[in-house]
C-alpha cells in the first residue's frame, strides 16, 4: 500500500476535494494533506481558520493534516508547490495525487520537462521582449516544443505541473497520479452540478447565504459553519492600509516575488488609496496578476521579506491525525523536524523561530478577520486534533 499525498487549500472542503480523499484511499492508502494556513495562495484570508479546515480534512478521511506556513501557503505557485511536496516527502509519502483538467498524467509529465529545459527558458526570455505577458510566453512556448497547446491555460494542470517541477528540482523520488476534475471550472460562478468552484461556495457563504453555499461540500461537514467562524478580509480593510501608510518606501524593497520596481509603485499607490481593491488595482499590470498583487500588498501588511522564498521550510508542522495518521508518523524518515505541539518549536534553530513568529503574525491580523474578533496569541492554544477512525 502507498502513502499518498494531497496538497490543497480545502477553502471550504467541498464535494470534489472529498472525491480526491476517497480515490487516493480506494486501496488502503494513508492519506497525507499539506494544507495552507489562515493565508491562501491567492492573496486571501481563507474562509475557514486552518483548525476548521483540519478538522473537516480528518473527518473526510485523511490521516494526516500538516500546515503549510503562510511564508510559502501566500506565494507564487512554484513556492507553495515546493512547499507543499517537500512537507508530503517528509511525512513519508511515495505518492502526490492532485486533481486536473486534463486528467493525463503522462501529459503533465512532459510538459513539466519541457519547462524544465533550458531551450524553453531561451524562448519565453524572446517571447517576453515582444510584449506579451509571462503566462502567454510561456504557453506558447510549451507548444512550440511540444506540449499540448492549451495545457497551460488551466489552473490545475499549471499547479500539477509545478509539484511535478519541484519534485524534480529536490529530487525527491515520487510518484505522480492525478485525477480528473469534474464539474464546474476553477473559479467558475455556476452551479449546473454538485461539483461546483470553491469560489462559488465562497461568494455564497461571504454574502450570508450558507445553507446554500453548504449543498456542495459533504454532507458530514454541514452544519459547522457559521457566521462567526467565517473570515472576511473586507473586515481588515482600512487597518491594513493604515498599516501600510506607516511603512517607508525602504520597507517595500525587502519584499518576495518583486520586480521591475513594483515596490515603488506599491509605495506611492498606498498613500492615495483608499481601501485594498482600489490598491490592488492600481498596482495591476500586465506582468502583475491581480492574485499576485493581493499576495503582495498582503506580504508587506505582515512584513514578510525574501529571506526564505523558494527554499525549504524548517519544519513540517502536524495540526492533527487519526489512529492510523498516527502510527505511520512514528515510522516516517524526515530530514526536518516534524512537530506537533508549538512548545517543540523553541527548541528549533533562528530559521524557524523565524518562520513560527511570522505564523504568529498572520493569525494575530486573521483574527480581526472573524466576526467577532478575538485575541492574539491564538497560535499558543492551538490543539492538535485527533480522530479515533
Amino acid at each position: 500500500m502507498s502513502v499518498v499525498g494531497i496538497i490543497a487549500e480545502f477553502n471550504p472542503l467541498h464535494n470534489g476535494h472529498k472525491k480526491l480523499i476517497d480515490f487516493a484511499k480506494q486501496n488502503g492508502d494513508t492519506v497525507v494533506c499539506a494544507i495552507s494556513g489562515n493565508f491562501v495562495q491567492r492573496g486571501d484570508v481563507a474562509l475557514l481558520s486552518k483548525q476548521k479546515r483540519a478538522e473537516a480534512a480528518l473527518v473526510s478521511g485523511a490521516d494526516i493534516v500538516a500546515e503549510m506556513p503562510v511564508l510559502w501557503s501566500m506565494s507564487t505557485a512554484q513556492n507553495f508547490a515546493l512547499c507543499g511536496v517537500w512537507q508530503l516527502y517528509n511525512l513519508g509519502c511515495d505518492t502526490i495525487l492532485f486533481g486536473s483538467e486534463c486528467g493525463d498524467i503522462d501529459k503533465l509529465i512532459k510538459t513539466a520537462d519541457i519547462l524544465l529545459s533550458d531551450k524553453f527558458s531561451f524562448l519565453v526570455t524572446e517571447k517576453i521582449k515582444s510584449g506579451i505577458t509571462f503566462a502567454a510566453a510561456r504557453q506558447e512556448a510549451a507548444a512550440e516544443l511540444g506540449a499540448d497547446a492549451d495545457i497551460l491555460s488551466k489552473p490545475n494542470n499549471n499547479l500539477g505541473i509545478e509539484y511535478i517541477i519541484a519534485a524534480r528540482n529536490l529530487r525527491l523520488p515520487l510518484e505522480f497520479k492525478t485525477l480528473s476534475r469534474i464539474g464546474e471550472d476553477h473559479d467558475s460562478m455556476i452551479d449546473a452540478s454538485n461539483f461546483v468552484s470553491s469560489s462559488f461556495i465562497r461568494g455564497k457563504i461571504l454574502d450570508g447565504d450558507i445553507a446554500y453555499g453548504e449543498r456542495f461540500i459533504p454532507l458530514e461537514l454541514r452544519g459547522k459553519i457559521t457566521e462567526d467562524n467565517v473570515a472576511d478580509i473586507r473586515r481588515i480593510d482600512r487597518a491594513a492600509l493604515a498599516v501600510l501608510r506607516l511603512k517607508s518606501q525602504k520597507d517595500f524593497e525587502n519584499l518576495p516575488d518583486l520586480s521591475e520596481g513594483i515596490e515603488n509603485k506599491l509605495y506611492f499607490s498606498v498613500r492615495v488609496a483608499n481601501g485594498l481593491d482600489e490598491l490592488y488595482n492600481m498596482i495591476k499590470s500586465k506582468r502583475y496578476t491581480l492574485a499576485r498583487c493581493r499576495r503582495l500588498v498582503l506580504s508587506a501588511v505582515l512584513s514578510f521579506d525574501k529571506k526564505f522564498f523558494m527554499t525549504t521550510p524548517p519544519y513540517v508542522r502536524v495540526l492533527g491525525f487519526s489512529n492510523r495518521g498516527e502510527e505511520h508518523i512514528k515510522s516516517a524518515v524526515s530530514t526536518v523536524p516534524v512537530i506537533m505541539r508549538v512548545s517543540d518549536i523553541k527548541n528549533l534553530d533562528r530559521d524557524a523561530l523565524e518562520v513560527f513568529e511570522t505564523e504568529c503574525r498572520a493569525t494575530d491580523l486573521y483574527a480581526l478577520c472573524l466576526n467577532k474578533p478575538q485575541e492574539c496569541g491564538l497560535e499558543y492554544k492551538y490543539k492538535l486534533l485527533k480522530t479515533e477512525c
